[in-house]
């Protein structure tokens, strides 16, 4: 027995080993060959990947116009609007831009009144506006309509020289004859001026032998522009004979036999007081229209002093009563066998024969 000695390794029994890998040539190249593919597929994803990447970008670049050097096309731009090519009597602008002339059809039945101020050459505002209520379409509602009257009746006062017409788009009246128009008709004259929606306002001017519209609104617009245009409107210089003095007709009432004056009713629209003595009524000639100082009328003898914003009536005698059951203010001369009659026109001069006013039987 050999005896172990210090310092030496004790052997220890022989255990089973775990079973080790093959290390030989061929397990090599297995694994080697699958790497090798893996490597492959990889770079064959990325190829892939990389063509349809340069497809895509070739096509974007073709749909932008790059590329090959070519110029890319630019549209036309479009052609500046102009007032000139939009604008038009009726046609749904805001505003005239330029003047665009006019000529009153007579031949076709429109408000007497309005004709004889056109063929007097008068300065003329003339509106359209609609009341009531409308349902849902209309294009700025019906306030605009009130708001525009409203702002046209405060500034009538500040140009007397000018002629106001106003009439409701929903009261065309009887289209078969001039005669056929009552009062605040209008006939054919919102077609001849094209309105196309209310609130409707027109600026009228003479120009050489016709008319021009010097400003023209369809819709709402503020009253310092009406004013402005206003104040254009009256400052044209026209040789007409339209009175300063801003007084108007409100009632004519004939005698009852031979077509006399019984009595008349003045309305002040102006600031001022005005005294009546010496203003007169002429009949108007039935084919022109036209005033002539020589027809048959009545002077206003009286001193009849009219407030603002007041009406008075002046009789044939003292002892008559207008229709508000009030006693006449004053007295006029002449007047007994006019032979008036329902559509006959007669004129309000002032002391100077100068027209304030019309008014149709």
């Amino acid at each position: 027995m050999v005896a172990q000695t210090t310092g030496e390794i004790a052997l220890r029994p022989f255990c089973a080993r775990a079973k080790l890998a093959p290390n030989s040539s061929a397990g090599q190249e297995a694994a080697a060959g699958a790497a090798g593919e893996k490597v492959i597929r990889i770079d064959w994803v990325r190829y892939l990947f990389a063509r349809i990447g340069l497809i895509l970008a070739l096509t974007l670049l073709a749909a932008c116009g790059g590329g090959g050097g070519e110029t890319t096309a630019t549209p036309p731009p479009a052609p500046a609007t102009t007032g000139a090519e939009t604008t038009g009597i009726g046609r749904g602008q805001a505003e005239t831009i330029t003047d665009e002339p006019f000529i009153l059809n007579t031949e076709q039945p429109v408000p007497p009144d309005f004709e004889e101020a056109y063929q007097r050459r008068a300065l003329i505002s003339v509106q359209f506006y609609k009341e009531g209520q409308d349902a849902l379409g209309y294009p700025q509602g019906l306030e605009a309509d009130q708001r525009v009257r409203d702002a046209m009746e405060r500034l009538r006062s500040q140009y007397p020289t000018v002629e106001f017409f106003s009439y409701d788009i929903s009261n065309p009246g009887e289209a078969d004859g001039r005669r056929g128009l009552e009062p605040g008709q209008y006939g054919t004259l919102a077609a001849q001026l094209g309105v196309g929606f209310t609130p409707f306002v027109a600026m009228l001017a003479p120009s050489g032998n016709q008319y021009v519209i010097t400003n023209l609104y369809q819709g709402y617009v503020s009253p310092p522009v009406l004013s402005q245009a206003l104040y254009d409107l009256s400052s044209v210089q026209v040789e007409d004979n339209t009175s300063d003095i801003d007084v108007v007709l409100e009632q004519v009432e004939l005698t009852e036999t031979g077509g006399g004056i019984e009595y008349v009713t003045v309305q002040n629209r102006s600031p001022q007081p005005v005294n009546l003595e010496g203003f007169s009524l002429r009949v108007l000639d039935p084919e022109s229209a036209q005033v002539d100082p020589d027809s048959p009328g009545v002077i206003i003898s009286d001193a009849a002093r009219v407030e603002p914003q007041e009406s008075v009536s002046i009789g044939r005698t003292p002892d008559v009563v207008d229709a508000d059951g009030e006693r006449v203010a004053g007295t006029f001369e002449g007047g007994e066998a006019l032979d008036l009659g329902p559509g006959d026109q007669v004129a309000l001069l002032d002391s100077g024969g100068a027209v304030a006013h019309t008014y149709t039987i």
